[in-house]
């Protein structure tokens, strides 16, 4: 079967849904036929080296007929029995451009919070029970077949690491990969606070690394003012050659504070993670008695734990850093986590399922106009602020 996949790219293509196609493209290339191409006012990021990256389409919300006739050429040279988007907007604007008589589409919405409006969709993947229970409680998506596949990270493999950052012996690490911007303020904010917590408590060989790229640096520096008083015990690290495959640092890693993909990538290497707590200032140790409510939200800072205690959590988190009896349980518990849910060797069989149920199903005519309207008006948005920013 061959597959077109398709994905937005509006700033630098290092999110968590590209590296979740890059890795999913890549087993699924082992069976099927595969190409990639980004679609956007920006290029670049993991996808182009990706082995079966066809092409970057520059859009502006505005170039329609250039993009219409680039997708032309691609589907009729590639002829893909299955266009997969990656995204709502670009799964919007190839509405308008290819016929759904003819080619099938399967969209993936890749975790996040239930969405306010979403448009009709005939195949849809989901990466959360969060988001399967909102989408089969709406009545507008009863036609819909609906498939929720959380296996989407490859088994880490570390190597030596970077002369520049290497463990120091009889330090505790924690580490919480992000991008550095608002929207995962509140995770960095709490992990920092865990650092002072726990140095209050004559706790001192311990240390934060933050690691990502930097979105909004104004976030950084207020983030590095916060962190001040802890001296090196937090420290950020955001150039290009560490955070572009961020996940790489792990090595440095004795517990990840994991929000969306890096507790899964942690969890492939059996290192011991704590969740953001959306009701609580405090990361929250993840063992058997909690682990499925922060799956439940896709391991994002909407977690909430219904049976959380801080005193207990931070005793769980001190016998983590002091008990090694305790450290190996945790790593146990992290591997088989990843083995059931997120192993992306059990993702071919799925996937493969979701394409062959595609091939039958019915055209839909209904157009979502408004919301199809919105998704130009936004790469228009974001090519104006790349624009800006050069």
């Amino acid at each position: 079967m061959r597959v077109l996949f398709l994905i937005s790219n509006m700033k630098h293509g290092r999110g968590g849904h590209y590296h979740s196609l890059n890795h999913i493209s890549r087993k699924l290339g082992e069976q099927h036929e595969v190409q990639i191409v980004s679609v956007g006012p920006a290029k670049g990021g993991v996808l182009e080296e990706n082995p079966f990256f066809y092409k970057h389409i520059d859009f502006n919300g505005l170039s329609f007929f250039n993009l219409r006739k680039e997708i032309k050429e691609i589907s009729k040279s590639f002829n893909p029995d299955i266009f997969h988007c990656f995204d709502p907007p670009i799964y919007n604007v190839l509405r308008t451009v290819i016929s759904s008589r003819k080619k099938k589409i399967v969209l993936n919405q890749c975790g996040g919070p239930n969405p306010i409006e979403f448009s009709h969709v005939k195949n849809l993947i989901l990466f959360s029970l969060e988001n399967q229970n909102w989408f089969k409680g709406q009545n507008k998506f009863k036609e819909t077949n609906i498939y929720l596949i959380p296996n989407r990270v490859s088994a880490i493999r570390l190597e030596k690491g970077f002369v520049e950052y290497q463990k120091k012996e009889g330090v505790f690490n924690f580490v919480r990969i992000c991008r550095i911007l608002k929207a995962y303020q509140k995770s960095v904010e709490d992990s920092i606070r865990l650092i002072d917590k726990l140095k209050q408590n004559g706790i001192n060989n311990v240390r934060l690394y933050v690691i990502g790229t930097v979105e909004e640096k104004e976030m950084l520096s207020d983030l590095k003012n916060k962190s001040l008083p802890l001296g090196d015990s937090v420290v950020f690290i955001t150039e290009d050659i560490y955070t572009k495959e961020a996940s790489k640092m792990l090595y440095l890693a004795d517990a990840v504070i994991g929000v969306g993909r890096s507790t899964m990538e942690a969890a492939s290497l059996g290192i011991p993670l704590l969740a953001i707590n959306s009701t609580g200032n405090f990361p929250v140790m993840l063992d058997d008695d909690n682990i499925m409510d922060a799956f439940r939200t896709n391991f994002s800072q909407r977690n909430i734990f219904p049976n959380y205690d801080q005193d207990e959590n931070f005793g769980k988190i001190i016998h983590l850093i002091n008990v090694p009896a305790y450290s190996e349980k945790q790593r146990a518990l992290s591997k088989e986590f990843f083995a059931k849910y997120f192993d992306i060797e059990k993702v071919l069989d799925a996937y493969t399922n979701v394409y062959e149920q595609a091939m039958f199903s019915k055209r839909y005519l209904i157009s979502d106009m408004v919301i199809i309207a919105k998704m130009f008006r936004r790469y228009y948005v974001y090519s104006k602020r790349n624009r800006y920013k050069d």
